[in-house]
């Protein structure tokens, strides 16, 4: 028997060490009453002394959450933010905040204990963490089985609403996919679902931590909102403002789900729920739908590039690039020119180079096949290669 005092080894029996002379006792791990060290269960608490006792995994601080979430931002983000540090504090944004919660923690911890739910739920806050950041969001704060992400601060985005929707479409096919091998690892767990809500509205900057984490000055309604959009959304579905349904309209699908009331709003708040994203991925695309207005002004640009598709037919190829200001015209352009070639014997490869995948590598190419093979977001593997084997 070890020696609790010196480590010496003992032979058994031995009632004393034989080399400090220390009473040789087993101490019970549970309640600390000291055994004789024939003892195989603790004669004051009943506890299997030979087994030691069984801690829940300690809860993480809040530093050592961010410090967590830190190890996932994308290489040169953390710089790229605090050198603007100065000029982001105190300063008004329009930012779109996301709440995304785990439905059934309670109850995994329970059927499963907390040792094996707390790392099912590191698996989970990876999944969010990294959904978050590939469309260039962070996230502010871990709940106990979720976290609150920003879009359009500390980075500021044009696009943070459409941004936000497509991290939570994300995030929801990423949480299938791993809660059904979790289910062929474990057998019998629970499915696993995240309800989402986001709002977008006006805060002021407070002051912006090396953590990189936000604190707001004013946030008016803007947080308190997209929480309760989270608390209203079903299982494995995302609720969004009125506000966020007027800026990605067209965008995707949405169901209007009426008026809910939110606590300390005097006003009720119009609810949508989102169903999926539309063929149509930027805003031109959606103009087109609903109908343009005269084309002018861009006469000899267009022919221009007529002249260059004469000289392509004719063997000569051509290479064309259209730079300007954003909201100037370059896609309504373009969409003449097809127009006007619509009856021509040609095939176009279209891919565009979109805001939020600049962290996908050759993602224009991969683009330019989606388009070409009419492969849809969400299209399963099956459907992609019945599609691909059917073009070819």
């Amino acid at each position: 028997m070890k020696c609790p005092q010196c480590q010496f080894e003992n032979p058994e029996q031995m009632k004393f060490c034989g080399e400090c002379g220390v009473k040789l006792e087993q101490v019970c791990p549970k309640c600390e009453f000291a055994n004789p060290f024939k003892f195989k269960f603790c004669g004051e608490c009943g506890h299997n002394i030979s087994q030691p006792l069984a801690f829940p995994p300690r809860e993480l601080s809040f530093n050592e959450k961010l410090e967590k979430i830190q190890r996932y931002l994308p290489e040169g983000l953390t710089e790229k933010i605090l050198t603007q540090k100065e000029r982001i504090e105190g300063e008004r944004r329009q930012v779109t905040v996301m709440f995304c919660d785990m439905e059934g923690f309670t109850t995994l911890v329970e059927r499963l204990g907390p040792e094996a739910a707390y790392s099912i739920m590191d698996e989970v806050y990876e999944v969010l963490i990294h959904k978050v950041h590939d469309y260039e969001g962070t996230v502010n704060e871990m709940t106990g089985d979720g976290i609150m992400a920003l879009f359009g601060a500390p980075i500021a985005l044009e696009d943070a609403p459409q941004r936000a929707i497509r991290s939570a479409y994300a995030i929801h096919r990423e949480m299938t996919t791993f809660s059904d091998s979790l289910q062929k690892e474990r057998g019998g767990t629970a499915t696993i679902k995240m309800r989402i809500g986001i709002h977008t509205g006006p805060v002021v900057v407070g002051t912006l931590g090396n953590d990189l984490r936000v604190e707001f000055k004013a946030v008016g309604d803007t947080v308190n909102i997209a929480s309760r959009m989270e608390s209203l959304a079903e299982p494995g579905s995302t609720y969004v403002t009125e506000e966020i349904f007027k800026l990605t309209e067209g965008l995707f699908r949405f169901e209007a789900l009426g008026e809910h009331a939110v606590k300390g709003k005097a006003g009720a708040v119009k609810t949508y729920q989102v169903i999926a994203p539309s063929t149509r991925r930027t805003r031109f695309d959606v103009s087109t739908e609903r109908g343009l207005t005269p084309f002018i002004g861009r006469e000899r640009e267009l022919e221009l590039l007529l002249e260059g598709f004469a000289w392509a037919k004719s063997g000569k190829g051509q290479v064309y690039s259209i730079i300007a200001e954003a909201g100037v015209g370059k896609s309504r352009l373009l969409y003449e020119f097809r127009k006007a070639v619509a009856n021509e014997d040609r095939t176009f490869l279209e891919g565009k180079c979109l805001s939020y995948c600049r962290g996908v590598a050759f993602h224009p190419i991969i683009d330019i096949l989606k388009s070409n093979f009419n492969i849809h977001e969400g299209a399963g593997d099956f459907e992609i290669k019945e599609k691909v084997k059917g073009e070819s």
